[in-house]
């Protein structure tokens, strides 16, 4: 009996800890879905996949892992470091569609308001520079801010502004895949 309740216990505890997130990310020119899941890795860090495409038919894949910790000096702030591998398939830049890709290393930083926890904001940054970007690209970078509202434990709405291009090689224009203000949702299960 007593066995049986230890396991219930960790099991029913793993599911309130463990949460996979679907992330969702509109504006009027770009969509970006990210699915992620907890790793193990180290700290709080998550392994994620995601797709973004935009209004001029370019894509952009990525893959990577986010390490968080949170900051015991400054109730609230979670600091982030981690790496993801870029892909994209670029349209409206050249006469042919271009491809590019790179390893971007980033950090992120996120802060809920200590006095009512529901309310967040947070910010990121990732780059590749020219050493590893490859095929078309001279580098990548990638920004966000947004500010979050938790709807409920497991779900926040929110608003943000987002910019993600590829600096392409050769005298080619910019790989803009999403340069603007966007609406998302973040989905825990």
């Amino acid at each position: 009996m007593l066995r049986r309740l230890i396991a219930i216990s960790i099991l029913s505890s793993s599911s309130i800890v463990v949460a996979d997130t679907l992330d969702i990310q509109l504006s009027n020119t770009a969509a970006q879905f990210k699915y992620s899941v907890p790793s193990g890795v180290a700290g709080k860090s998550e392994l994620f996949a995601g797709f973004l495409y935009n209004d001029a038919n370019s894509q952009l894949g990525e893959a990577g892992l986010l390490v968080m910790n949170e900051e015991g000096t400054v109730p609230g702030l979670s600091i982030g470091i981690g790496a993801k591998a870029v892909v994209a398939s670029l349209n409206k830049v050249a006469l042919s569609r271009k491809a590019a890709s790179g390893v971007a290393l980033g950090a992120q930083v996120r802060f809920e308001i200590p006095s009512d926890r529901r309310f967040a904001i947070m910010a990121d940054y990732h780059y590749a520079p020219k050493i590893i970007s490859f095929g078309d690209a001279d580098h990548f970078y990638q920004a966000g801010l947004r500010a979050e509202y938790a709807i409920s434990p497991l779900t926040q709405a929110y608003v943000g502004y987002r910019a993600t291009q590829f600096v392409l090689a050769n005298g080619l224009s910019n790989g803009v895949l999403d340069d603007g203000a966007h609406i998302g949702v973040r989905l825990s299960f």
